[in-house]
């Protein structure tokens, strides 16, 4: 697996190299496993650049409990340039409301997501998903949203997955996710990796193993 490859020739786009606009900021928003794994979000930040992606317009997000956990060592793997902020879920003043779920509870992310010009989140894709996770945009929402949500969605069982489900790809809808990097892992160690359009990604990951949503 050439993650170079795969990565400049994302599914449904044309090469990475022509989705460089001047000035866009660029936000890279791994889920928690990936979090974990600076050196994988440090190699991705250099394919951008190498691509003509600018420094200064590439950004990462993680949460406030990773600040002191993740990101000295985020850091060390990362060119100065490229900053690293952290999400404060109990901070309503610094989340943007998206739209409402089915029972008219507010669907907020945090406001940088909101006005940044594109959005590559990364993540694990499962076969068999764990409990709390909610398929390819678990990296982005309710990871990134407001402590309220995040604790709705903590506390609920196996009947209410489906619906849950429904509110996550809703708000990946809403923000405008068009991008996104999966690594589907066997025995811990990655076997595919997909980028590109969303539903592209889930396409090609499913037919490795052939796995039906």
């Amino acid at each position: 697996m050439n993650l170079n490859q795969i990565l400049t020739e994302p599914l449904g786009f044309p090469p990475l190299s022509q989705l460089v606009f001047p000035g866009d900021r660029v936000f890279l928003v791994p889920d928690a496993e990936y979090a974990e794994e600076p050196e994988i979000l440090a190699e991705i930040v250099d394919i951008l650049l190498e691509n003509g992606f600018k420094a200064e317009d590439v950004q990462i997000l993680l949460t406030d409990s990773e600040e002191f956990t993740v990101s000295r060592r985020l850091r060390n793997c990362l060119s100065s340039d490229i900053r690293v902020l952290f999400h404060r879920p109990s901070r309503r003043d610094l989340h943007a409301l998206l739209g409402v779920n089915e029972s008219d509870e507010p669907i907020s992310l945090c406001r940088d997501l909101v006005d940044a010009d594109l959005v590559i989140s990364v993540g694990r894709f499962y076969t068999k998903r764990p409990k709390n996770h909610f398929g390819l945009h678990t990296a982005i929402f309710p990871r990134f949203s407001d402590s309220a949500t995040q604790h709705r969605f903590a506390d609920t069982g196996k009947s209410k997955h489906r619906q849950l489900q429904a509110e996550v790809d809703e708000a990946a809808k809403l923000l405008g996710v068009i991008f996104t990097i999966q690594f589907l892992r066997e025995r811990g160690k990655p076997v595919k990796i997909a980028a590109g359009l969303p539903e592209l990604v889930m396409e090609m990951l499913q037919d490795v193993n052939g796995f039906s949503r």
